[in-house]
């Protein structure tokens, strides 16, 4: 579980970084998607400018030339108070940074606005900082008057374009620009495929690194217990006659020697019972885990349990007749263990029950109780063979169960209650209902 969490916390660290990585060249690509529009919008600027030249105003030239006419939008002038001077096209009939002087900085001549609803780039000029004062006309002859100097053209003979932007404050120049947003929104798209790319790519290492560490503890942990189940297998073979031998001597000392000396036999008695309960779980361990499966009643099996460790029925009336497929006698080692757990785990006897229960194609056999429960630092090895935080205990059981409940396709859960005590969950597959009498 912590090194899922771990493996989490540094997939996101890496998409993170590399996300950042991936918008920052998305970013660069897009300011020169931008520049490149602003670079046509200003030669489209200049063309207009120089086509004062031959035409009136900026409409007429606009008119006539077919390119210009296709791109551009509308084009106006406004005074120092947002009116309008003139326009052509789709033009606002105030513009408020006009007015607003504040928005324009002393060496700041123009403005650009990227409008996507309209596909379109506003151009904002203010042409009393690019046209120059109004030269002083020669005359006709090409000499200066008698002071020295050119008349100046008369009043009514200006251009009248010319007059409109020496009076305006604001020049607005909206160009359509479809090349543009289209490769913005191509650059989209292919941002969205990259991170999505990107998501799937460190998902699929981040799954690869944990399953190769799982199936590597898997492979370590077969290791483990290959040499395990040799050396037990072969110490239990060892110890199990030299059990016998003594257990015998034990019944013939018990018969011969005086009844004071009793209970110092019932000792020995004892610990050979209990070297020989080890040995039987230790081959119980070591044997084929899957046995020979048939539908059995979980239910009915706790209660024979019980009635044999405690004296009466754990699971309550009515829960009978839940069908489960296993072998039986590892079945009831499973429930053995986990009631022998239950009543060894410093509660209440009397409150150990069990309860079977039917979800979907499952069936839970839960082993309830009221003891000190599991401690959290110790929840990630109560599986491990010989794991065990009782003075006395084998710390075998646990894995049995675990073992067998794999094999039939199942598996057991340990989960601390509300109030105290632990959950045993073994779960079955189900197989047939209440009133199938055969597979």
């Amino acid at each position: 579980m912590r090194m899922r969490t771990t493996s989490a916390i540094a997939a996101a660290i890496a998409f993170t970084l590399l996300s950042l990585a991936s918008w920052g060249i998305f970013r660069g690509q897009r300011l020169l998607y931008s520049l490149e529009a602003r670079n046509e919008a200003e030669q489209t600027m200049t063309a207009l400018f120089t086509s004062l030249k031959n035409y009136d105003d900026f409409g007429a030239a606009i008119e006539q030339n077919p390119a210009l006419k296709a791109r551009v939008v509308g084009l106006g002038l406004f005074d120092a108070q947002g009116g309008r001077l003139w326009a052509w096209g789709e033009v606002p009939e105030r513009f408020a940074a006009a007015a607003n002087q504040a928005q324009w900085r002393d060496d700041k001549e123009r403005q650009y606005a990227e409008d996507p609803a309209k596909r379109s780039l506003r151009l904002i000029l203010r042409p009393t900082r690019m046209i120059p004062p109004p030269p002083r006309d020669r005359p006709e002859d090409g000499k200066p008057d008698e002071r020295g100097t050119f008349a100046r053209q008369p009043e009514g003979e200006k251009p009248p374009m010319l007059e409109f932007m020496r009076k305006s404050e604001v020049l607005y120049l909206e160009l359509r620009q479809d090349r543009f947003w289209n490769k913005v929104a191509l650059l989209w798209i292919l941002f969205a495929a990259l991170e999505a790319c990107l998501a799937a790519t460190i998902f699929l290492v981040r799954l690869l690194f944990l399953r190769n560490r799982e199936y590597r503890e898997t492979l370590e942990r077969q290791k483990k217990l290959v040499v395990l189940g040799t050396a037990a297998s072969t110490l239990a073979h060892e110890i199990k006659n030299p059990l016998l031998a003594i257990r015998l001597q034990a019944s013939i000392l018990e018969k011969t020697l005086p009844e004071a000396s009793s209970a110092e036999v019932a000792i020995i008695k004892a610990e050979v019972d209990r070297l020989s309960k080890l040995t039987t779980r230790v081959n119980d361990f070591l044997r084929d885990p899957l046995g020979q499966p048939e539908l059995i009643d979980p239910a009915e099996l706790a209660n024979d349990i019980g009635r044999s460790l405690c004296g009466r029925d754990l699971a309550p009336a009515g829960q009978a007749g839940l069908r489960a497929s296993i072998d039986p006698e590892r079945c009831r080692s499973i429930l053995e263990n986990l009631i022998r757990n239950a009543l060894e785990s410093g509660g209440d006897a009397g409150k150990v029950e069990v309860a079977v229960s039917a979800e979907g194609g499952a069936i839970h056999v839960d082993v309830l109780d009221r003891g000190a429960g599991i401690a959290p630092a110790d929840r990630a090895r109560i599986f491990d063979p010989f794991f065990t935080t009782k003075s006395r205990g084998t710390g075998i059981g646990l894995a049995i169960c675990e073992r067998f409940a794999t094999a039939a396709g199942g598996r057991v859960e340990l989960s601390a209650r509300d109030g105290g005590g632990t959950r045993a969950r073994l779960t079955l597959p189900r197989r047939g209902g209440a009133k199938d009498a055969n597979p």
